[in-house]
């Protein structure tokens, strides 16, 4: 019975480390939320406020820095950004391309912006991340925590 006890457990154990090793690729997205990851849609009448999370999941490299551009629709105002605490050096901005790094590698999911918006009226629109506008980089990226910080495509 301990011995069957004992194997189920550690069953368990093997299949919640293999659920946490990160992806092979890295992810950046939008989320309207904070760590909860449930909706990425939000509607309203006329001129109302929105808030954005940008996240970032790094790859099994881990993720020290990323760089990509915002691109926001004709009906969305821009407004406060927050920058986590973590990040140590940011170069340009959300809408013109960003580069933003942290102070050490990240192997977990990290926010590096909070954004409030405004929409002004009920078209269906997007805002999306895009790859920095920069015409050497081909993608969305983020520098992994190898040596030398070598950058490699998310998605």
């Amino acid at each position: 019975m301990n011995r069957a006890l004992f194997t189920f457990i550690s069953l368990l154990m093997i299949a919640s480390i293999t659920s946490a090793q990160l992806p092979p690729v890295g992810y950046i997205g939008l989320t309207l939320d904070d760590f909860q990851f449930q909706n990425g849609c939000s509607s309203g009448v006329g001129f109302y406020p929105l808030e954005i999370w940008i996240y970032c999941l790094p790859s099994d490299e881990g993720m020290i820095c990323a760089k990509f551009m915002i691109d926001y629709p004709p009906n969305v105002i821009q407004s406060t950004v927050t920058t986590n605490p973590a990040v140590s050096v940011t170069l340009g901005t959300l809408d013109t391309g960003m580069s933003v790094c942290f102070a050490d590698c990240h192997w977990n999911w990290i926010w590096p912006f909070h954004q409030a918006l405004y929409v002004t009226d009920s078209t269906p629109t997007e805002v999306l991340i895009v790859k920095h506008p920069d015409p050497n980089i081909l993608c969305v990226q983020f520098a992994n925590c190898n040596p030398g910080y070598p950058t490699e495509c998310v998605r």
